[in-house]
Parts: C-alpha cells; sequence; structure tokens
C-alpha cells in the first residue's frame, strides 16, 4: 500500500486569499499607482542611465569583498573538481525526488529505499563541502594582507591594484584622513563571511539596491603621498553593495534606510519538482521516514500576490521609470535581482470566473517576462559561463557585451472589478517572485562613531555618484 498522506488544510480563502491582503498590496510601493488593467504598459524597459548595474554578489565562501578578485581570474583544480562533484551529487538528488514524487503506487519499502539513496547524496556532499571550505580557507583567507601603508609602499603597484575592495578603502581612508591604515573595513568583512558559508550566502540585497540608487561607477584612481590607488568598477560597486548590506545591520543607520515590501519571505523549501496546484490550491511533496506527505504551500510561499505584483511592476517600470528589487526564488533561498524591464502577453480574457476575489467581474490570464540585472559570483574560475562566472571587470559594463542580465516568465490570472481595475489574482507558474521591494531613502546617511562601519565608509560618497 503506497503510504501517500495528504495533509489537511484551512479555509481556502484564508490560507490562500486571492484578494490583496495586508502584506500584499501595491499601495505599499505608491498609493496613487493607477490599478485599470487595460491602461498598463503591456511592455516597457528602462533607459540604458537608470539600468541597474550587474555585478557579484559578493559570496561569503570568498570573503566577500575582501575578496582580491583581480588577481584571482585563474584556474582552481581542486576547487573546479569538488564543486563539480557536488553539482552532480546535488543533480542525483533532483532526479531521485522528481522520480519519487511522479510515480504513483511506490511502496514504503520503495520510498525507504530512495530515501536512503539521497540521505546518502547528502552525507557526501558534506564531506565534500568541508574539503571545499578547507580549500576556500587556503585560497580565500590564510593570505597575506598589507597591515599598515610602510606595507603598501614596499608593494608594486601592480600588487596593489590586485588588492580587494576593502582593502583598497582602508588605505584610501587612512590616506585622506591622514592616520595609520588600521584595516578596520577588511576586518568587518572577514569577521561576517568564512569559507563553510552557504554557496549563495552573500550580500544581493545590498547588491541589489545599491545598483539601483547608483551610477555605475567610473575607474577612480586617488594619489596621496607616494601611494596610488586605483578602484576598478567592480572595486566600488562592491563598497556600495557593502554599504547599503552594513545600513541593515545597525539599529541607528535602519531607521534612516527604509524599505517598502509587497509580499512576504518564504522560509520552506519546495523545488519544482515537489509542487503541484489544484482548484487554486498549492501544495507541495516531502518526504518523511518512509512516507511521502502532500502539504499545503505556506501562504508566505504563495504571495506576492500576482495583482499587487503586475501593478507594482507596470507603474514602477512603465510609469516611475525606476526599477526596484524581486527575490526571484520562491521558496528558502533568497536572490535579489534588480528588475529593469518586462513584457506581458495576455492568453484570455474571460467572464467565467474560478478562484476569484471578491467583486470580480472578469478575469485575465497572462504571461509576463520579468528582465532583471544578473549578480555572478559563484566560481570565480569560469569565465565563458554567463551563469558560473564571477561577475567582476575593471571597466563600467552597462550597454556593453560583458552586462549580464537574466529573466524569469510567470503565468498567472488577474482578477478585475466593473471598472476593469485589477484587484487580486492567483498564480498558474510554480515561478514568481518571493517578494518585491524597494529602497526609499538615497544617498549617504552620515558619519559618527555610533553608524559604526556606515560611518567609517561615509567618505564612499567621494568617489560615487547617486542617481537623480
Amino acid at each position: 500500500m503506497n503510504k501517500l498522506l495528504l495533509v489537511a488544510t484551512c479555509s481556502l480563502v484564508l490560507t490562500q486569499a486571492f484578494a490583496f491582503d495586508k502584506n500584499n498590496d501595491p499601495k505599499f510601493f505608491n498609493p496613487n499607482y493607477n490599478h485599470k488593467f487595460s491602461a498598463l504598459e503591456t511592455e516597457a524597459k528602462l533607459p540604458n542611465d537608470m539600468t541597474p548595474w550587474a555585478s557579484s554578489f559578493w559570496p561569503h565562501i570568498y570573503g566577500g569583498i575582501a575578496f582580491r578578485w583581480n588577481n584571482h581570474y585563474q584556474d582552481a583544480p581542486v576547487v573546479r573538481k569538488l564543486q563539480e562533484e557536488i553539482g552532480t551529487l546535488k543533480d542525483e538528488i533532483k532526479e531521485i525526488k522528481k522520480e519519487l514524487f511522479s510515480k504513483p503506487n511506490l511502496t514504503p519499502a520503495e520510498i525507504h529505499a530512495d530515501n536512503m539513496k539521497i540521505q546518502d547524496a547528502k552525507n557526501q556532499i558534506s564531506t565534500l563541502l568541508r574539503l571545499k571550505g578547507a580549500e576556500h580557507q587556503k585560497l580565500f583567507f590564510n593570505i597575506k594582507r598589507p597591515e599598515n601603508l610602510a606595507d603598501v609602499r614596499r608593494m608594486s603597484q601592480e600588487e596593489i591594484d590586485q588588492l580587494s575592495p576593502t582593502e583598497k578603502f582602508d588605505i584610501y581612508k587612512a590616506l585622506k584622513d591622514g592616520k595609520e591604515a588600521d584595516f578596520r573595513l577588511t576586518r568587518n568583512v572577514l569577521n561576517l563571511t568564512g569559507p563553510n558559508k552557504a554557496y549563495w550566502e552573500g550580500i544581493c540585497n545590498g547588491w541589489a539596491s545599491a545598483a539601483i540608487e547608483f551610477h555605475e561607477p567610473k575607474v577612480t584612481t586617488y594619489e596621496k603621498n607616494g601611494i596610488k590607488l586605483t578602484f576598478a568598477s567592480s572595486d566600488l560597486k562592491a563598497l556600495l553593495s557593502y554599504y547599503h548590506f552594513a545600513m541593515t545591520s545597525n539599529i541607528r543607520t535602519q531607521k534612516k534606510s527604509l524599505t517598502n515590501r509587497i509580499g512576504e519571505r518564504c522560509g520552506t523549501e519546495f523545488p519544482e519538482e515537489a509542487w503541484s496546484i489544484k482548484n487554486g490550491v498549492e501544495y507541495y511533496k516531502t518526504v518523511v521516514g518512509d512516507e511521502i506527505l502532500t502539504k499545503e504551500v505556506p501562504s508566505e510561499c504563495v504571495d506576492t500576490n500576482p495583482g499587487a505584483f503586475h501593478i507594482a511592476l507596470t507603474n514602477r517600470i512603465a510609469n516611475e521609470k525606476e526599477a526596484f528589487v524581486a527575490e526571484v526564488v520562491r521558496d528558502n533561498e533568497v536572490w535579489n535581482q534588480p528588475v529593469f524591464g518586462y513584457s506581458t502577453k495576455v492568453i484570455y480574457e474571460s467572464d467565467t470566473l474560478i478562484n476569484h476575489s471578491k467583486g470580480t467581474r472578469k478575469q485575465v490570464r497572462v504571461k509576463t517576462r520579468m528582465d532583471y540585472a544578473n549578480d555572478g559570483g559563484r566560481m570565480f574560475w569560469e569565465q565563458d559561463d554567463p551563469e558560473e562566472e564571477f561577475y567582476a571587470w575593471w571597466n563600467p559594463t552597462n550597454g556593453t557585451e560583458n552586462y549580464r542580465a537574466a529573466h524569469k516568465d510567470f503565468e498567472y490570472i488577474l482578477d478585475l472589478d466593473k471598472k476593469g481595475n485589477i484587484i487580486g489574482g492567483h498564480w498558474l507558474s510554480y515561478e514568481r517572485p518571493d517578494f518585491i521591494w524597494l529602497k526609499r531613502s538615497k544617498g549617504f546617511i552620515g558619519t559618527g562613531f555610533l553608524y559604526g562601519i556606515v560611518g567609517y565608509m561615509d567618505d564612499l560618497k567621494d568617489l560615487t555618484t547617486v542617481r537623480k
């Protein structure tokens, strides 16, 4: 007997509502947005001078922005081999789960056997990650760094150019203030990062909002007291990204860095092969012991409401002509990306209503492509695979062949009231943004001891410019 269990769900109206609610309302972006579906542009793209820049998300496993990226476009055979083995095992787990969740009438013995294969693969991955972490420790953390300006003066210009963004800024700060370098920012970043962090952990939230707020940095040189510093475009991108990230870790700077969000963060893991939808209700399968459980997807993993999303997307890009941030992975991982364009195609309109919000008179089924700047940074040795390469360049990339973008395809139904206004909707595709957000305040927020590392980095304002 197949032990496939369906976990009881609560009321559909309460758990997977189709109308806007307290966490899903376009007013959180702007209360004056146009909600009339027929008045919203079906496609739009920001001009080049307003397009967010592509960048690394500065993974913690490389030391974040203390990574000497300009000295590491080289092969790392041991790390590469370990990464390939980890990737193969992850693919195996995905295939086993796909079979588990798609085959009918599996016996408990079959489920147990497949689950043991999954656990064995996970154990192998853990072992490989420890070995990979040890290699990362040697390559990126156990390296000799300058401790004072005298050390810097003993370096060649090529060696100075290859220092990390944090080291360059610490030297810049010391020269500008006429003090000895204490490498405070470098120490701050290295204390945050580590060789055994998850591969997706980094500062994508800081990068995504900084890429919207600041013009793409140009190569900038500063020279004083016989030391010449050249900040590459990606050095300054890294520093701006960390500045935005650091704002969220200090209670005083948090109050000056306001954000507005639509949707909630999902904390449940359920890949697409485990997901299904029936009568507007979403489910996912998971293996527990020798059983396959089918559970209702939590409400925070069903949003962002597609109606709120569509209103925010079209008004923000087409009318306000500004970007916003979307968390593009809908389950537990977090990948913040700055959105700069979209296109929408109407599949059909219908007066026959299904799974609708109260007050709905018509439903419109649409497919939408959402375009965003991308944030590579997984494997610095890959230079010919845009999905895997480390996104850092000496020169600006907007409008060039080095610019990296990606997109997500969504499908959903919009609920329209008798006036043709969007009042809600529901998703048809697995893909959707987990939540979307934008940062309200702009520019640098001040200096001083109480602002911590954010205050220390205030001189970054002399090297970069804010978009108007």
